[in-house]
């Protein structure tokens, strides 16, 4: 639902700004490395997976940029705890949605044009499982990558972009009355490339 409110919302900005300034639509796909969270005991990893994603950028200024990020990835929660699970095992596959606000600076005035930014939002992880509580949580993100320009409303954008803290809550390890409940911060690191299509002046 979240999601969906989120693009819905997207769509109605670009239309609202796409008469008066340049707007830009960028279907996204790209890697996201895994993760891992060390604990006494053991570890929780998220696997590397791809990613898939749309970013909407509203130009503040000729350099300046406003952007609306969603990306997704589709990945499986592992786990090694040397007195449970010796062996590292699959504890479930989850979902995480990462919903990102913020602005990129570019630089130059050529067709390439670099750029850095920082944004805030938030992240959801959904486990399959039943048994594993979803989570939702404040997220930081830097990025920095290039736009190259085809014509004033086709170009192409690489970046890479890293997000912190991602955390997932708690899960209970164990059985017989005893065990150990893991969970914590995680930083991840994505590479992704789309077209960009330009919309408004």
């Amino acid at each position: 639902m979240k999601k969906i409110l989120f693009i819905t919302a997207l769509f109605f900005v670009v239309g609202h700004y796409s008469y008066a300034q340049k707007v830009e639509i960028t279907p996204q796909y790209g890697y996201q490395v895994g993760a891992k969270y060390n604990y006494y005991g053991g570890y929780l990893k998220l696997k590397s997976s791809d990613q898939y994603g749309l970013t909407f950028g509203i130009n503040a200024t000729d350099d300046i940029s406003v952007e609306f990020m969603w990306a997704q990835q589709n990945t499986d929660i592992r786990i090694k705890d040397f007195q449970f699970y010796p062996q590292e095992t699959k504890l479930t596959d989850v979902v995480v949605n990462h919903y990102q606000i913020g602005a990129i600076h570019m630089f130059g005035y050529s067709d390439a044009r670099p750029f850095a930014g920082l944004s805030a939002g938030w992240s959801t992880f959904n486990p399959e499982l039943d048994r594993y509580d979803g989570t939702t949580t404040f997220t930081l993100g830097i990025s920095g990558g290039l736009k190259y320009f085809f014509t004033d409303r086709i170009g192409i954008r690489i970046q890479s972009q890293l997000l912190m803290p991602v955390s997932w809550g708690g899960v209970y390890v164990g059985g017989g009355g005893s065990g150990v409940t893991a969970g914590g911060s995680i930083l991840q690191l994505n590479f992704s490339g789309g077209l960009i299509i330009g919309l408004g002046n």
